[in-house]
């Protein structure tokens, strides 16, 4: 009978622990406290996504486009929390349960989704590596090969793998973030950009052509399909499925809501027996655990939250600083391949030159701490993503060589492709937009029919969130798959 499947597997109706008294009500204080591994996700992205691609967005387009980062923060938020929400409540990620509901082969779609996350890892890892050989020579005035840097870099990096204390990364990229918005914040009033057009820029309106000097001055530029450009941005900023897999995964560490059960790797081990094409997750729904799982929500909530919304300033800032500095009204110069960071310099020059200084080591710990981010979640993203097919991955004996060998290949990988002399816009514009947007689309409705299926009504996400998950999920798809073709097309044309 479906009603009786779990008291065979002795689960029972699963109640939550009592939630943190500071999840009782919203505070800044309390906000703070409920942020950290939001923090290494916004932190991850921070050099590839933010510095470089919103300021080369308002370099190119300058205001007209802010629309497109605001609206892409809120469909990635929503999406990412939809997991978040789904592993706080449940105490299982969300790709054990798509083994049983998904149709088809078991397990196919988290394999794919996993598959496609891998490939991205040593994408994105050589594209911190490259814009670290680049600052290197800037700052320490040296002319040595930026690749033998980058190389440098990254074993320092990979060194960060035997950190034994999640915490010491957790707060290292908590101050990295704070850093860099405090610097884009003085830069941002000091330079005094037209408020009224970047107020006019969050009305959707796409450009139809590039500026005229960026057709002359930067025709490897100009030659991008327009789509596939802003695409891309998109794709890089605030990261994609090979950050979010893992980022799910890490909130075991915080042992938020049903996470936080005493006998929770009994629980999900039973729950992975649990069919659910037969009957929902057992989550006990009078009126004392309903608000207790809200109240611990709040926590995945402020995270992501802080999470993407400091994103999202980070880029407004960025693009507004591309435009009013680099783009037609200012300098009309374009980070690209061989100057991806310098040129923002002259963001902070406008304050003073002594805070070019301060720009070079917040850049310094954007890219290095984004490096050392990478290496924190991966490990994660793997084991999330294939640990339904794999059951050894779940064995914590094993998370030690797992972390090490997911490093190896990312880092062994990025090694390669840096040598390889691929450019960092194609391996940011790839990664951004198979990982960051078009299978995160597809995580989109995943995830809805997800708690369809398994959650009782009172878990299920609120009406206005799963609009906006689902147009989200449709726009991400749709514009990932226009990309992919466009990239494709643009790479071997």
């Amino acid at each position: 009978m479906t009603t009786s499947q779990p008291d065979k597997l002795e689960i029972g109706e699963l109640r939550f622990p009592e939630p943190d008294p500071r999840l009782k009500k919203w505070s800044f204080g309390n906000l703070l406290a409920f942020t950290g591994p939001g923090m290494i996700l916004a932190s991850v992205t921070i050099g590839n996504g933010e510095v470089f691609s919103a300021s080369r967005g308002g370099a190119v387009f300058g205001v007209t486009i802010l629309w497109t980062f605001v609206l892409c923060a809120i469909m990635k938020a929503a999406i990412v929390y939809s997991g978040a929400r789904y592993i706080t409540l449940t105490g299982e990620h969300p790709f054990q349960r798509w083994a049983q509901i998904i149709p088809g082969p078991r397990n196919w779609l988290a394999l794919s989704l996993g598959v496609l996350a891998v490939i991205c890892f040593p994408s994105w890892a050589v594209a911190f590596l490259q814009g670290l050989g680049q600052w290197s020579n800037w700052t320490f005035g040296t002319d040595v090969d930026p690749r033998l840097w980058g190389v440098a870099w990254g074993l320092v990096a990979f060194a960060t793998v035997f950190l034994g204390s999640f915490k010491i990364v957790e707060n290292f990229q908590t101050a990295v973030v704070g850093l860099m918005i405090l610097f884009a914040f003085v830069a941002l009033f000091v330079s005094n950009p037209p408020w009224v057009d970047a107020f006019a820029g969050l009305i959707p309106n796409i450009p139809s052509s590039y500026p005229d000097w960026v057709q002359a001055d930067f025709p490897e530029v100009a030659s991008r399909p327009i789509p596939l450009e802003i695409i891309a941005y998109l794709g890089a900023l605030g990261g994609g499925t090979y950050d979010y897999i893992g980022y799910v995964g890490t909130l075991r560490a915080k042992k938020w809501g049903m996470l936080g059960v005493p006998n929770h790797a009994e629980l999900e081990e039973k729950l992975g027996r649990l069919d659910t094409h037969q009957a929902q997750i057992p989550l006990a729904t009078d009126e004392e655990n309903v608000s207790n799982g809200h109240a611990w929500l709040r926590a995945a909530k402020l995270d992501v939250l802080a999470s993407f919304v400091s994103v999202a300033i980070l880029a407004i800032t960025f693009v507004i600083l591309g435009d009013v500095i680099l783009g037609t009204a200012g300098v009309q110069d374009v980070p690209n391949n061989d100057n991806i960071l310098t040129n923002q310099a002259q963001f902070f020059a406008v304050i003073s030159p002594v805070l070019v200084y301060f720009y070079q080591l917040a850049i310094w710990a954007a890219f290095f701490g984004s490096l050392q981010a990478l290496s924190v979640i991966y490990p994660y993203t793997v084991r999330e993503a294939f640990a339904p097919s794999f059951r050894s991955l779940h064995n914590p004996s094993n998370w030690k060589k797992l972390r090490i060998w997911v490093n190896v290949y990312t880092f062994g990988g990025a090694v390669f492709l840096l040598f390889t002399g691929v450019s960092y816009t194609t391996v940011i514009s790839f990664a951004g937009v198979l990982g960051g947007v078009l299978s995160l689309g597809i995580w989109g409705f995943a995830q809805l029919w997800t708690e369809h299926k398994v959650l009782p009504a009172p878990f299920r996400m609120h009406k206005w969130l799963q609009i906006v998950v689902l147009l989200s999920s449709i726009f991400l798809t749709v514009a990932g798959l226009l990309a992919l073709v466009q990239f494709f097309m643009d790479f071997f044309g």
